[in-house]
């Protein structure tokens, strides 16, 4: 896990603070429709001993795509999932044990979103 060094002691909720940010990139299922390939990832944000952690994944070096890879739980779409966070949230299960009822889903975005939250602290 990453780990932002960002104490809680004297600011506002980080929980909320983030929370905030990152639903101004929320999309919904809004580009649901395309005709692309469906495939979602969950970026697992954490508050450990007071600090923002982001939780990654490495993939195993028996994969013939992209073996060794630091990435976040995700993968293809299957039809047994009704939609992107769907999903994530099932991915993250198989390849974390992360459980759906342990996550709360702030926002679904799409990886250009994230860019502008490249250069800007979420929790400023």
């Amino acid at each position: 896990a990453l780990c932002l060094g960002l104490p809680l002691k004297g600011r506002m909720n980080m929980k909320d603070k983030v929370r905030l940010k990152l639903r101004q990139l929320d999309v919904g299922n809004k580009y649901s429709h395309l005709p692309l390939p469906k495939a979602s990832v969950l970026i697992p944000l954490i508050v450990k001993d007071g600090k923002l952690c982001i939780l990654f994944t490495v993939r195993s070096m028996t994969l013939r795509r992209s073996p060794g890879e630091v990435c976040f739980p995700g993968g293809r779409s299957e039809p047994r999932d009704i939609d992107e966070t769907a999903t994530a949230l099932r991915e993250a299960e198989e390849e974390v044990g992360l459980l759906a009822e342990q996550v709360e889903v702030i926002c679904s975005c799409l990886a250009d979103g994230l860019k502008r939250l490249k250069a800007e602290n979420p929790c400023s």
